[in-house]
């Protein structure tokens, strides 16, 4: 549970602090165990972060003040996705 505790942090991070900040992708990140926790992550947690994103995304968008805001909704869907083998930067 350790890995996956880690990551959501990292994942609450990028949420909270989302101005300024960009995903990156680790030197290592298809190593085989990321590959297996990052699988393991979209079934479990994954896709239901990253279409809660998506549609505050699309809320926000509807209204000119909205837009920055919904363009920093989108910035977190590939770590909230997959976290593993990402980083903030």
């Amino acid at each position: 549970g350790i890995p996956f505790g880690l990551q959501a942090i990292k994942i609450g991070a990028a949420t909270l602090t989302p101005f300024g900040k960009e995903v990156r992708e680790l030197p290592e990140s298809n190593s085989a165990l990321r590959i297996v926790f990052n699988l393991a992550w979209i079934v479990l947690f994954g896709w239901e972060l990253a279409v809660a994103h998506l549609v505050w995304a699309c809320i926000l968008a509807i209204t000119v003040i909205g837009i920055p805001f919904a363009k920093q909704h989108i910035k977190p869907i590939p770590i909230a996705l997959m976290p593993f083998g990402r980083g903030l930067r």
